[in-house]
This record gives structure tokens, C-alpha cells and sequence, in this order.
């Protein structure tokens, strides 16, 4: 009979995992900024989703506030990695990273003209809408093996 781990060993042990992944998955992408021919993990797609286009604007926009226009510079700093990281979260399920257009383009349509009209309604439904696409699309499980894109990526955990 096996015994039952106690809460704190596999406390520390998932938070030993969450920090390795969050300390290589983040910083991968920025590595493959002009890879647009590859693939990429759901893992490594979703960690640098949180940390770097969610997380990192939401504790620097606390912060600062908009000073010196920082939010905009970081969204203009993100943009190149996360394109290219969709790209290859696309050809990882088969798909042209052409798609990226009309997914991440309809986005920031949508955001701009949110913005434009002022309804704090359509923005929030403009999320709400980009959430379920992130979810749906970029979350499905990848091909295994080899696809017309590439060999299966390594998932480093």
C-alpha cells in the first residue's frame, strides 16, 4: 500500500513545476521571435499568454499608470513574439499561420473601435469573444509526430 504524500510535499512540488515552467515557457518565445516556421506547445503558448500579455501589463499599468506611455510600449514589444508565437501554436494543429490575421486582426479591429465608441459593454464583450477564440483555437491539443510544419515540440517540463 502506498502512502498518501502530504499536503506540503505536493504543495512545494507543483510550485517547484509552476516556477520551472514559468521561468523557461516565457522566455522561449522571445528567443523564436522571427520563427514563423515551427511549432509551439498549448503549455508554452498559455504561459507566455499570462505572463506577458496579461501579468506583466497589469503590474506595470498598477504601478505606473501609464507614465511616459509604458502600457503602449509594452503592448508594441509583445506583439512581435506573440504573433510569431500563434503562428506556430497554429501549425502545431495543422493550421496555416495565416489564420492569424483574421484571429488576432478581428482582436485588435474590434478593441479599436471599442475604444472608439467608449462602451466599457462592447470592450468587455470584445474580450469576452477573444477569450473563447484563444480558448477554442489556441488550446486544442497539437498533432502528434511529424505535420507539414515541423517535428513535434519538445514539451520541456
Amino acid at each position: 500500500k502506498m502512502a498518501r504524500k502530504s499536503f506540503t510535499t505536493y504543495t512545494f512540488r507543483w510550485l517547484t513545476i509552476f516556477a520551472v515552467l514559468l521561468a523557461k515557457s516565457p522566455v522561449q518565445p522571445l528567443r523564436n521571435i522571427f520563427d514563423y516556421k515551427g511549432r509551439a506547445t498549448v503549455r508554452e503558448f498559455w504561459l507566455f499568454f499570462i505572463f506577458w500579455v496579461n501579468l506583466i501589463p497589469f503590474i506595470l499599468g498598477y504601478y505606473i499608470a501609464g507614465f511616459f506611455g509604458v502600457d503602449l510600449y509594452l503592448d508594441v514589444l509583445v506583439i512581435l513574439p506573440y504573433v510569431s508565437l500563434c503562428v506556430r501554436r497554429l501549425h502545431d494543429v495543422g493550421w496555416s499561420g495565416k489564420w492569424v490575421i483574421l484571429i488576432e486582426g478581428s482582436w485588435y479591429a474590434l478593441m479599436t473601435i471599442s475604444v472608439l465608441e467608449a462602451t466599457g459593454l462592447l470592450q468587455l464583450l470584445c474580450l469576452l469573444l477573444h477569450i473563447v477564440m484563444a480558448i477554442v483555437i489556441y488550446g486544442r491539443k497539437g498533432r502528434e509526430g511529424y505535420n507539414q510544419y515541423g517535428e513535434q515540440p519538445y514539451d520541456y517540463v
